[in-house]
């Protein structure tokens, strides 16, 4: 009875699943996610037994630690491409350059929502939505139009948030699981077909193959192939990057852990900044805004979070205590994902949120069995955010296309199954 009143005798899991769901609630009333994060570490540091003096040391070591520095210089680094290709025009430019290209309504209304999630962009689903609806005009869809073209337009855009390295929350994932980057692309990746191929089959098949009296554009391959050249350029960096690193004798490279990836990510931005004739100092200033500082912010909150559940013994009691009471793990590594990415609506919110508890239940694991529950987590979360009402694009497109909330949530039941 004594360990039920006194929290300071309650078992770690308790404690760790009370501090989770603090930082959701906490999260909800507009506090920034890193400072909720953060004060849920040292909360949990404390509740666990550490001292104030040993907590304040454990979180500073956590954010100055290489994984640390690596996880925010990659961030950095993938904000400012994005804004530099958005701001310069040169996405524009890549959806208009495939437009001319194609000529079929359902390669239009896949492929530029597709191309969009490319680039990380906040609500960038409002970009791609004009160019759905060009490419199914009314007459062809007439029941049920708005609903579907938004599926159709929230669906396809966020295929890159399973394997493409642009995207804060893969990288903050990649970082937490300690993982390399090309082999959680590899893994993923077949995630994200099967993503598209349910789009493909529940939603685009609802589309007319081909329309009446709609030319095609003159265009030219190597136009589009050159407009999309920083993103192809950083795909071939990391690969080859990658490569030399495993040909390495022992993999013991002469470069840090995780440098493929902003190898991939500087070549990236140098190509962009010197197509698009933008002068260093511009390119400078672009990390000096606030977008970036406030994921760097997550960046930190969320190391310092990790740091704690490895520094206050945390780690070793949950283990023990799942296998005193014969909670299944599994239950875990899916559901408090899911959670996260149904109340946050975002990725790195739930990635954030979710996976410093996660990884240490996992961590006695090795090899695919690690990868396997690393990739059941994330796409958990996945689902969870694409579910929510509370995701950007989710609303965004609603409104574009004036439909229904509960009226688009059919569209999505059988390709999140």
């Amino acid at each position: 009875m004594s360990e039920i009143l006194n929290p300071l005798l309650w078992p770690a899991l308790v404690k760790v699943l009370a501090v989770f769901i603090l930082v959701v609630f906490a999260s909800r009333f507009k506090l920034h996610l890193g400072l909720c994060l953060a004060g849920g570490g040292l909360l949990l540091g404390l509740w666990m037994g550490q001292g104030p003096a040993r907590s304040v040391v454990t979180a500073a070591e956590a954010l100055v630690s290489p994984v640390s520095l690596r996880l925010a210089l990659a961030v950095a680094f993938m904000l400012v491409l994005s804004h530099l290709m958005k701001e310069s025009g040169q996405l524009e430019r890549i959806v208009a350059s495939f437009g001319r290209l194609v000529s079929s309504p359902r390669a239009t209304a896949a492929v530029m929502p597709a191309i969009i999630g490319l680039l990380p962009m906040p609500g960038g689903a409002l970009f791609s939505a004009p160019m759905v609806e060009a490419s199914c005009p009314a007459p062809q869809v007439s029941s049920g139009r708005g609903e579907l073209l938004t599926a159709i337009n929230y669906w396809f855009r966020h295929h890159g948030e399973y394997w493409w390295p642009m995207y804060p929350g893969f990288i903050l994932a990649v970082s937490l699981l300690g993982v390399g980057t090309l082999t959680f692309i590899l893994v993923m990746l077949p995630l994200a077909l099967v993503h598209m191929a349910a789009g493909i089959w529940f939603l685009l098949r609802r589309l007319p193959a081909s329309t009446e009296g709609q030319a095609r554009a003159a265009g030219s391959l190597s136009q589009f192939l050159w407009e999309c050249a920083p993103i192809l350029v950083m795909i071939a960096v990391v690969v080859l990057v990658s490569a030399v690193e495993g040909l390495w004798p022992r993999g013991r490279a002469p470069w840090p852990e995780g440098a493929p990836l902003i190898c991939g990510l500087v070549g990236a931005l140098v190509t962009a900044a010197a197509a698009n004739r933008t002068p260093p100092h511009k390119v400078l200033a672009m990390f000096m805004r606030g977008e970036v500082l406030g994921l760097l912010g997550l960046v930190a909150g969320v190391m310092v979070f990790q740091g704690m559940m490895k520094g206050s013994g945390a780690v070793g009691a949950i283990q023990l205590e799942l296998k005193h009471y014969g909670i299944p793990a599994l239950a875990m590594v899916a559901l408090l994902p899911f959670i996260s990415g149904l109340v946050t609506g975002v990725a790195v919110g739930y990635v954030a949120a979710s996976l410093p508890v996660v990884v240490p239940l996992i961590g006695h694991l090795s090899g695919l069995d690690y990868l396997a529950h690393g990739m059941l987590a994330f796409t958990a979360g996945f689902l969870g955010m694409m579910l929510s009402p509370l995701h950007l694009c989710f609303l965004l497109s609603r409104d574009y296309f004036k439909c229904n909330l509960a009226a688009r949530y059919p569209y999505l039941y059988c390709p999140v199954a």
